[in-house]
């Protein structure tokens, strides 16, 4: 039988399922469909969530080609103009660019930025990295500055301003952020620099998630509703005004700093103090409260380790080699733990990774493994 006269049941649903079924693909694998028929080549137009990324054009041993590497982003760019060029008035929800040394086309770059304001988009997604960058000391900032214009933090419609790897969107220059932080639900920050703000302050946002970035000195932290806060990098002078009496989750992790370097005493003191500060003395709870093997070392090395206020997390989880060096801090946080239930060991290389639960029951303490 000839394969070609099969019936195409695909073909049969209207187009408002064939968008829900487009949607759900990601937006390579979105654009392949395009190529199978006129029909299919129309709807893939009209999926809600964007996001143009180079590597899905640049494999690595073409990215690391000159000549190469010049002729696929000159493809992508093209890509991307004519897609925008075809657009209608279809409605967005995210929209996303991916491209490394932003220097080059920042024309292109500043278009799309004015397209996805003019669709009036919930989810901005900038990520101007290059696949070789490790930590910001590796960038060249001279050649990735790029300006977003106002009209972005003045989109009342934006929720979710993710800055990734790398990124910076030029916060030394601006004047009118916290508006914008007023209407976020989640700020993400990643391997960012030149953060001189001094305070992060949003009614409205419930997740902070901030990782390998350079501030000044201190920061302090003004979420009253946040749920999520995850922190990883150097230690950091956090103050903290209005949060959450209960927190979710709070994820800590200083491992970058887990080297001889360190004053341990100094380091062990500033973290216990960053631990009553965060959970206001006692009087505010770290459902789900995890650390780092470095926190587990530096704690008990405090001058006054004894004046870590005791917590009323549920759930610790330890990341950890089982080093003796960490199990004084070990130690300590269980003390300082009275209410808990579940106690997590997430043993890190090159251990096997395992984890370890023990379950409080009414009768005593079972061991169960995961």
């Amino acid at each position: 039988m000839n394969s070609s006269a099969q019936p195409d049941r695909l073909s049969d649903l209207p187009d408002v399922l064939l968008v829900l079924i487009i949607s759900c693909l990601s937006f390579k694998q979105c654009v392949q469909t395009s190529l199978l028929s006129k029909r299919w080549g129309s709807l893939h137009l009209e999926r809600r969530n964007v996001s143009f990324k180079e590597s899905d054009f640049l494999s690595p041993s073409v990215f690391a080609d000159p000549i190469r590497r010049v002729l696929a982003r000159t493809a992508f760019v093209g890509y991307m103009r004519r897609w925008v060029a075809r657009m209608g008035d279809q409605p967005m929800d995210t929209f996303g660019i991916s491209i490394s040394d932003p220097q080059t086309y920042l024309d292109v770059i500043e278009s799309l930025i004015a397209f996805a304001v003019q669709k009036r988009v919930k989810s901005l997604v900038l990520d101007f990295s290059n696949p070789a960058w490790r930590t910001f000391h590796n960038v060249n900032r001279e050649e990735l500055v790029v300006k977003i214009p106002q009209s972005v933090y003045d989109l009342t419609t934006l929720e979710s301003l993710k800055k990734l790897k790398s990124v910076s969107f030029g916060w030394m220059e601006l004047k009118n952020i916290q508006p914008l932080l007023k209407r976020l639900e989640s700020l993400t920050m990643h391997d960012c620099w030149g953060l001189d703000f001094e305070r992060i302050s949003g009614d409205m946002i419930r997740e902070l998630a901030i990782k390998d970035c350079d501030f000044f000195l201190t920061c302090i932290l003004d979420l009253p509703r946040v749920d999520i806060f995850k922190y990883s990098g150097d230690i950091l002078c956090f103050e903290f005004d209005r949060m959450n009496a209960v927190i979710s989750e709070v994820d800590l992790d200083f491992q970058v700093l887990d080297t001889d370097d360190y004053n341990e005493a100094t380091e062990g003191g500033m973290l216990c103090q960053l631990l009553n500060n965060l959970l206001d003395n006692g009087r505010r709870c770290a459902t789900t409260l995890t650390v780092c093997l470095f926190l587990l070392k530096r704690i008990p090395l405090a001058v006054s380790p004894h004046l870590l206020r005791r917590m009323r997390t549920k759930h610790l989880v330890l990341k950890t080699k089982l080093h003796p060096k960490e199990f004084n801090g070990i130690r300590l946080l269980l003390i300082n733990c009275p209410n808990l239930e579940t106690l997590t060991l997430d043993l890190l290389p090159p251990s096997p990774t395992a984890v370890l639960s023990l379950i409080k029951v009414r009768d005593g303490t079972v061991p169960k493994v995961l």
